[in-house]
C-alpha cells in the first residue's frame, strides 16, 4: 500500500510540474493548491486498466508443453483531459504474469508492457513447467499512476510423461542359447525404443531374444514432455567349462587284455579333441581318464550348482556300450552308461543330468557335487559277446544348467 501511495504522489508531482510550466508566471500558492486538488480529483476519476482477458491457453486447457507461451488481451480506456496534456495514465500499462502449482501460492514469474490500445500480449516461460501438473496463473494490469486491474485466475494441465503400463519377460533366467520373450506397453508416448540390442520398437508388442549373456533391458517411451524408462534383468546361465579335451588324458585298461593301441589330438568341433583307438577282449573296458585331484578331500572340481554333463563324441568300428564315469571326494563313483549302438558317427552333443547317474546301491546323483576328483571315458562290450576294435573322439566336456520355469 506505501509503494502505491508513494507511486502515486510521485504521478502526481511530475503531473503538477508539467501543469506549472504551463502556468508560468502566474505561480502562487493557492494556485498551486489549486492544481494539486484538481489532480487528485483527477487521480480518484481516472480510469484502472481494463481487466485483462481472452486467455491462451483458455481455462482448463490440458496437455500443455512444459515452456508455453502465455497469452491474453489488454488494454486500458482513454482519459481524454489528461490525454490531450500527455497524462493520460493508460498509455503504458505493465503486466504482471503471476504462476503457481494448483493448491500453492502463485509468485511473479514475467512482466510485459502494452498500451491504451487493445492488443494481445504475452510471457514466454523461461524455466520448464513440471509434467502432468496442474497450475493456476493471473494477470494483473497496471498503468502509469499505479492504478491495477487483476485478471481472473485462470489454470492449465502440462503434458504428462509416458507411461510405462507393462514391461515384462516370460523368464527371468534362461540356460545360455534359449529365447526370453519381452512384452510392453507404453501409453501417452509417441514413440519407444528397447535396449541393449533391440532399437525402436512400436509402443505395444512384444519380441524374442537370445542373450549370449547376463543383461538389463531397458524400454524407454518418449514424448514432448520428455521419457520415462522401464528395466529388467535376465540371468543367462553358461555352461561350466570342465575340459577341452585337447591333452592330459591318460589310458584306463581292465587288466584283462584290452587295450588302447593310440590316443592323439585331432579336429573337433571348434579346436582340437582327444581321439583313442581301442581293441577289446570279451567283456573288456577300455578308456581315458583325467585325475583333478589326488586327495580325497578338497582341490577337486566344484560342480554344485550344475544339472548334467554335456559333451561332444563320435566314433566309429565295432559297436560298443559307452559310459562316463564320475569319481567325488568322498570314493563314490557314478555312471552313466550307453547302449550298444549308441555311439554315433558324426559329431552329436551328448547330455547326461546327474539323475540319470547310477551309483552304489542309489540311483541317481541326489546330493550336489562339490569335490570330483576324476573324470572316466569308457567303452566296453559284454561278457558273452565277442571282442571289439575301433575309435572314439570327445570334446568339450562341460557341466550345463537346466532352469526349470
Amino acid at each position: 500500500m506505501t509503494g502505491l501511495i508513494d507511486g502515486s504522489f510521485e504521478a502526481l508531482m511530475a503531473a503538477a510540474e508539467k501543469v506549472d510550466g504551463l502556468l508560468q508566471g502566474r505561480r502562487s500558492r493557492w494556485g498551486i493548491v489549486a492544481i494539486l486538488f484538481f489532480l487528485l480529483l483527477g487521480y480518484a476519476l481516472a480510469p484502472a486498466p481494463s481487466e485483462p482477458g481472452t486467455p491462451c491457453p483458455p481455462e482448463k486447457t490440458a496437455g500443455i508443453g512444459l515452456s508455453p507461451p502465455l497469452w491474453w488481451v489488454g488494454g486500458g480506456p482513454e482519459t481524454p483531459v489528461l490525454s490531450s496534456i500527455g497524462l493520460d495514465p493508460n498509455s503504458r500499462i505493465d503486466y504482471h504474469l503471476l504462476l503457481g502449482a494448483a493448491g500453492e501460492d502463485m509468485t511473479p514469474v514475467g512482466r510485459a508492457r502494452g498500451g491504451r490500445e487493445m492488443e494481445s500480449l504475452s510471457i514466454n516461460l523461461t524455466a520448464p513447467l513440471a509434467p502432468g501438473t496442474a497450475y493456476q496463473w493471473q494477470v494483473v494490469a497496471e498503468n502509469r499512476i499505479k492504478k491495477r486491474a487483476p485478471g481472473e485466475v485462470w489454470t492449465f494441465t502440462t503434458r504428462p510423461l509416458p507411461e510405462i503400463e507393462l514391461f515384462e519377460a516370460d523368464a527371468s533366467i534362461l540356460d545360455l542359447g534359449e529365447e526370453v520373450t519381452l512384452r510392453w506397453s507404453v501409453e501417452n508416448a509417441t514413440e519407444a525404443d528397447m535396449g541393449p540390442g533391440v532399437g525402436p520398437v512400436p509402443l505395444r508388442g512384444e519380441v524374442r531374444s537370445a542373450p549370449r549373456e547376463n543383461v538389463t533391458y531397458t524400454l524407454t517411451g518418449r514424448n514432448f514432455a520428455g521419457s520415462v524408462s522401464s528395466s529388467l534383468d535376465v540371468t543367462v546361465l553358461s555352461p561350466l567349462a570342465i575340459d577341452s579335451m585337447a591333452g592330459g588324458w591318460s589310458t584306463y585298461e581292465d587288466g584283462r587284455g584290452s587295450a588302447i593301441s593310440g590316443i592323439r589330438a585331432v579336429p573337433g568341433v571348434v579346436d582340437d579333441a582327444t581321439r583313442i583307438s581301442f581293441d577289446l577282449s570279451p567283456g573288456g573296458v577300455a578308456g581315458i581318464a583325467k585325475v583333478f585331484s589326488s586327495t580325497a578331500g578338497e582341490g577337486g572340481l566344484n560342480l554344485a550348482g550344475t544339472d548334467g554333463l554335456s559333451f561332444h563324441f563320435r566314433g566309429g568300428g565295432d559297436p560298443t556300450a559307452f559310459e562316463v564315469m564320475i569319481v567325488d571326494g568322498n570314493g563314490s563313483l557314478y555312471r552313466r552308461l550307453w547302449d550298444e549302438g549308441a555311439v554315433p558317427g558324426e559329431w552329436a552333443r551328448m547330455e547326461a543330468r546327474y539323475e540319470e547317474f547310477g551309483g552304489a546301491g542309489a540311483e541317481g546323483i541326489c546330493e550336489e557335487i562339490g569335490n570330483v576328483i576324476e573324470f572316466r571315458f569308457l567303452v566296453s562290450v559284454g561278457d558273452g559277446d565277442e571282442g571289439a576294435s575301433g575309435w572314439i573322439a570327445i570334446d568339450d566336456l562341460e557341466a550345463f544348467h537346466r532352469w526349470r520355469k
